[in-house]
């Protein structure tokens, strides 16, 4: 495996970026990367070295001046490989996901990038899985299956097909869902999952397992969307499209899952290497201030953001002890509580917001506007709020709320039609209630916060 001296380099038919590892990046006190725009790069010029004095390649860029990139001592291919790929650049011919110079990878950085489409508005009508195997940075197989919804959830509606494609003739030769999901199984293995805006993936898989009456995976996943929001990234939203465009990944056939799965598994390699990681998926989301999210028979749990770190050193201890059983298990253990009383009591007192304020409930219920647009997302619906949604507090999601013609409640009930979960440690009291309910059959739609404040108008373009 070849390198560059302190930087990974990948090439792609629009930029050169330098990624400076993580030594390098201690010892120059910043680990930002830095890219060369191929249509800025004038010339090339490879100086060689010898067994004492390390070998460079020197880069003639039409306004940053000459940019040298420095090999190990000895190293002959890494420069001529660079200037190779540079060429190729030059004309178009780079490859459309960027290559390492050297073909380095990230030792250890091993994961499966996942996606679904769905048939209908319930998360659990899936028609087709795609799933992209990274090992050690790198991809080394796809799989990917049309497959008919669960018999209970098998209505294709429009929308969901006009964003797809896929219809129902499509899939009428296909296998069932519950034939697919063992099928994934055995394919992801004990490596973690990488979706974007995962907890949607993750929940539909666990839906699609429940109505099918197969057992449900136990698994471990990373959120693209939640990586790529917590870095500083300059993109015009987090889409999957545009993170793609910007890792320099081809993303033809967007809504086909295993396209859409190469370009997340993509753009989370880019993401890796940008922060100069080394190592593996789990010390990655880890080090970015999160803990996995888990699958199993009873809940998903969600990509959580881990402010005092008990959470991630619990889940990284256990998955060294027991393997990814046991630390589904500790991320799904209980680690607080959802109880906001103390918070109405110090509403009165002045001074910064604490913590649990955000998720305190207010006293007075909005009504809905009698004069809202009907055409509105939430028109008629009953919806409630559980968790965390920072930066905006349940009052003023309250009160958009209701200006869309929507009834609000402070508890899951049987009239609720939608459960809008945001961040907290553990699955709430109110989604275990909407949970059971839906189980029962109650038609409850268990959204997540970004899609409440998309169909508020409160967020950038969906993340998808």
């Amino acid at each position: 495996m070849i390198t560059a001296h302190g930087a990974t380099l990948t090439v792609t038919n629009e930029a050169l970026t330098l990624t400076p590892t993580a030594l390098a990046a201690s010892l120059r006190g910043g680990s930002n990367s830095r890219e060369v725009a191929i249509a800025d790069i004038a010339g090339t010029t490879s100086v060689p070295g010898d067994a004492w004095t390390r070998p460079r390649v020197d880069i003639d860029t039409a306004g940053d001046g000459t940019v040298a990139v420095w090999f190990a001592p000895g190293d002959e291919e890494g420069p001529a490989e660079l200037c190779k790929l540079l060429d190729d650049a030059k004309h178009g011919h780079a490859p459309a996901t960027g290559t390492v110079a050297g073909g380095a990878g990230i030792p250890g950085f091993s994961f499966v990038g996942f996606d679904v489409e769905t048939a209908n508005r319930r998360w659990g009508s899936i028609c087709q899985i795609g799933l992209v195997k990274i090992v050690d940075g790198e991809e080394v197989d796809r799989a990917s299956w049309l497959c008919k919804p669960p018999a209970s959830l098998a209505q294709f509606e429009e929308g969901n097909v006009a964003i797809h494609g896929i219809t129902e003739q499509d899939v009428a030769d296909a296998p069932d869902v519950c034939d697919c999901i063992p099928k994934m199984a055995e394919f992801v293995g004990d490596l973690p999952l990488v979706a974007h805006n995962a907890q949607f993936d993750a929940s539909a898989l666990r839906d699609a397992c429940q109505a099918s009456d197969v057992e449900v995976p136990q698994m471990l996943f990373a959120c693209t969307l939640a990586q790529a929001r917590a870095t500083k990234l300059d993109v015009a939203n987090h889409r999957l499209p545009t993170l793609a465009e910007h890792f320099g990944i081809t993303l033809d056939n967007h809504h086909d899952a295993c396209e859409d799965a190469a370009a997340c598994a993509g753009v989370m390699v880019g993401l890796a290497r940008q922060a100069g990681h080394t190592g593996s998926l789990m010390s990655f989301v880890h080090d970015s201030g999160f803990t996995l999210g888990s699958i199993d028979a009873a809940r998903v749990t969600p990509v959580l953001r881990d402010r005092s770190g008990a959470g991630r050193a619990m889940q990284a201890e256990k998955a060294a002890q027991g393997g990814v059983a046991a630390a589904v298990a500790a991320s799904a253990a209980p680690q607080g509580s959802n109880q906001a009383g103390p918070a109405k009591r110090a509403q009165h007192n002045k001074g910064p917001q604490r913590p649990w304020q955000s998720v305190a409930t207010p006293d007075t219920v909005p009504e809905p506007d009698p004069e809202a647009d009907p055409n509105a997302p939430l028109y008629g619906e009953h919806v409630t709020l559980t968790g965390e949604f920072e930066p905006h507090d349940k009052g003023e999601l309250w009160q958009k709320i209701a200006e869309q013609g929507a009834q609000v409640g402070k508890n899951v009930t049987k009239k609720t039609t939608v459960l809008v979960v945001g961040e907290w440690a553990t699955m709430t009291s109110k989604e275990k209630r909407a949970r059971e309910l839906k189980d029962k059959g109650q038609d409850i739609q268990i959204w997540q916060a970004d899609q409440l404040l998309e169909a508020l108008g409160l967020n950038e373009q969906p993340p998808f």
